[in-house]
C-alpha cells in the first residue's frame, strides 16, 4: 500500500485541538492583564486628581488671611483677599465655593473623604482620602 503525502483526518483533529488551546490561553491571558491595567489606570486617575485638588486646597489655605468661625471637620471657609473660599465635600464630589459661584473639583467617588481639624488657630490639618497634610496659613 502506497502512503500518500499529508495528514490524516485524525492528525488534523488534534492538532486543531491544541492550537484552539493554546489559543484561548493566550487570549484569557492577556485579558486577564487588560482588566488588571485598566483597574491600576483608574486607581492612578483617581490619585491623580485627588492630589491636584489637595494642591489647590493647600494653596488656597496658604493665600487666605484668615480661617472663618463657620468652618468645622466638614467644611473649611476661608478669607482669601476680598473673598470667602468654601470647600466641602458634598455627594462624594469635592465643592469649592468662591462667593457665589460653585465649581466640583472630582466627579463623584474620586475622593471618598475630606475632612478638617485645626490644631492652632492658623494651621489646618486636611485629611482627603489617603493624603494627609497640614497648612498654615502665610498671612
Amino acid at each position: 500500500m502506497k502512503r500518500k503525502n499529508g495528514f490524516t483526518l485524525v492528525e488534523l483533529i488534534i492538532s486543531l485541538t491544541l492550537f484552539t488551546v493554546l489559543v484561548g490561553g493566550v487570549f484569557y491571558a492577556f485579558g486577564s492583564e487588560l482588566r488588571l491595567w485598566r483597574k491600576i489606570a483608574d486607581k492612578c486617575q483617581r490619585e491623580q486628581v485627588a492630589n491636584l485638588v489637595a494642591e489647590r486646597i493647600c494653596h488656597d489655605i496658604r493665600a487666605a488671611s484668615a480661617i472663618l468661625t463657620s468652618s468645622g471637620s466638614e467644611e473649611i471657609d476661608l478669607r482669601v483677599g476680598s473673598e470667602n473660599i468654601s470647600y466641602r465635600l458634598v455627594d462624594y464630589k469635592i465643592r469649592r465655593k468662591k462667593g457665589s459661584s460653585i465649581a466640583y473639583l472630582t466627579n463623584e467617588r474620586e475622593v471618598d473623604k475630606l475632612a478638617f481639624s485645626y490644631p492652632v488657630s492658623d494651621r489646618v490639618e486636611m485629611i482627603m482620602g489617603k493624603f494627609s497634610c497640614h497648612v498654615a496659613l502665610r498671612n
